[in-house]
């Protein structure tokens, strides 16, 4: 067989996880398939890179319960999607006691579990054969409720750099990374894609829409001396039930899975290559 290219990564896979903590299990109303829906289902398996790159961070967390891609002060009641939900990106309660969620619940789940999971992401970026971090997602098919253009359809893969369609820079906010090697890696992504039939009207990858890069991109695009780019993928590429119901796939996604996997890295060796 042919060896796996090895790639000068930190790969961050922050809303792959299902696990409800102890403390507030109790409270969940949310199901496995509510969990898998409101997080990016199988993205710890899809981005599944830890023998191929030096830095490989995952949060074990459901997205339902604390969200590390967002700003520690974006909270309920005031934002339901904040730091941490209050409904689900379908509008579903996630607690059967709201009141639950005081400021000393949110701080302490801050406390456990967020600032731990961005610690461990700037321990990973000294690491000096990083040369580029990667924040990784996956995205429905279309825009959920919650959203601000509910029911929009999306392209199978989003690039995101805080700039604009062509990864340039929008007003003062600066990028996290440059615009050349972000369209160089949009270029690349779109020849190792080109073959999948999805829908003539979106493009096979789109920059900074309807993605931009969350609190992670941010922060570490920032502090890091590389780069950054946050990468979503479309469940439509892997899921053929938009609904599952179990914490892990069956044989026949995880090989849908190792295929888009294997693409992945063929788009990154070349563009890391470079």
């Amino acid at each position: 067989m042919k060896p796996e290219p090895m790639l000068p990564l930190l790969i961050s896979v922050p809303h792959g996880g299902v696990i409800v903590p102890l403390e507030l299990k109790e409270f969940c109303r949310l199901d496995i398939a509510a969990i898998l829906r409101d997080g990016d289902t199988w993205a710890r398996q899809l981005y599944d890179l830890k023998s191929q790159v030096p830095e490989f961070v995952h949060f074990p967390l459901a997205r339902a319960v604390v969200d590390v891609n967002r700003d520690p002060a974006d909270r309920p009641p005031k934002n339901p999607d904040g730091v941490v939900k209050t409904l689900t990106v379908e509008s579903k309660p996630v607690w059967s006691k709201p009141e639950i969620l005081t400021t000393t619940c949110v701080e302490s789940l801050l406390y456990r579990y967020y600032y731990p999971y961005h610690g461990r992401l700037s321990v990973a970026a000294k690491n000096r054969e990083i040369v580029l971090g990667l924040d990784c997602h996956t995205m429905l098919d279309r825009a959920p409720v919650i959203s601000d253009n509910p029911g929009e359809q999306r392209p199978l893969i989003c690039l995101g750099n805080r700039g604009d369609d062509r990864g340039e820079q929008e007003g003062d906010e600066p990028l996290t990374a440059p615009p050349s090697l972000i369209r160089s890696l949009q270029e690349s992504l779109q020849h190792w894609f080109a073959d999948i039939k999805y829908n003539n009207s979106m493009p096979v990858v789109s920059l900074n829409r309807p993605f931009k890069g969350g609190a992670i991109t941010i922060k570490h695009g920032r502090e890091s001396s590389f780069p950054w780019i946050q990468v979503e993928i479309n469940r439509a590429l892997y899921l053929s039930n938009p609904f599952p119901h179990s914490p892990l796939p069956d044989e026949e996604t995880l090989q849908r899975l190792a295929e888009i996997r294997r693409r992945f890295v063929g788009a990154l060796a070349t563009v890391v290559g470079r």
